[in-house]
């Protein structure tokens, strides 16, 4: 069994897959990926490897990667982005700035198409990233994401108005809230229509 962990900005995302099955889950941690651990299913299967992708920072995956030999016996191993890899070259001049999780998603499209392509990833934070037939990654953008965007709405301004929720539908907002939703959901989905007619390879 192989246990795959990614540790994102507000959610430690996991999957067990065996030979002929997956499990997979999601646990908010926060910023606290550590607390995160004793929401983890306690009948997960011992794991023969765990690899991990982090997004939080060095010192905490220290930390996660001790939680990890504490409860497996099992030293993890962390993807890291490197400048190319299978064809895959990165647009930073300093590859170790670009997100892992970034990373990854270019560089499984990548595997899967070996044609041009765009991703959006939808988090904390909505990024877009762009990348040619020959495998050169153009560059991308970072932008709020749906949540993010609503509580720096609702962060800013004097109105008053309740917490920020996601119940998004494709219409207007007829109360402050639905509006701030709507706003954010709206702004989202703008940007990824905008910059796939620019990018996005012919269907």
């Amino acid at each position: 069994m192989k246990l795959l962990l990614d540790i994102g900005n507000s959610r430690l995302k996991w999957a067990l897959l065996g030979e002929n099955s997956a499990r997979r889950g999601a646990v908010p941690h926060a910023g606290d990926p550590l607390a995160a651990f004793a929401a983890l299913p306690a009948d997960l299967a011992h794991p023969d490897s765990v690899w991990i992708a982090n997004v939080t920072g060095e010192a905490l995956g220290q930390a996660v990667a001790d939680k990890v030999r504490d409860r497996w016996q099992c030293t993890p191993r962390f993807a890291a982005v490197q400048a190319a890899l299978d064809g895959l070259v990165v647009a930073y001049r300093e590859p170790a700035r670009l997100g892992v999780d970034r990373w990854l998603a270019m560089l499984a499209l990548w595997n899967e198409s070996r044609g041009p392509f765009v991703v959006a990833g939808c988090g904390t934070a909505l990024t877009f990233d762009a990348v040619d037939a020959q495998g050169r990654h153009l560059g991308g953008v970072i932008a709020p994401g749906l949540m993010t965007a609503q509580t720096a709405v609702l962060g800013a301004t004097r109105f008053a108005a309740g917490q920020a929720t996601a119940h998004f539908d494709d219409g207007l907002g007829t109360d402050t809230e639905a509006c701030v939703r709507q706003g954010a959901l709206h702004a989202c989905a703008g940007l990824v229509e905008r910059l796939a007619r620019r990018h996005a390879p012919p269907p």
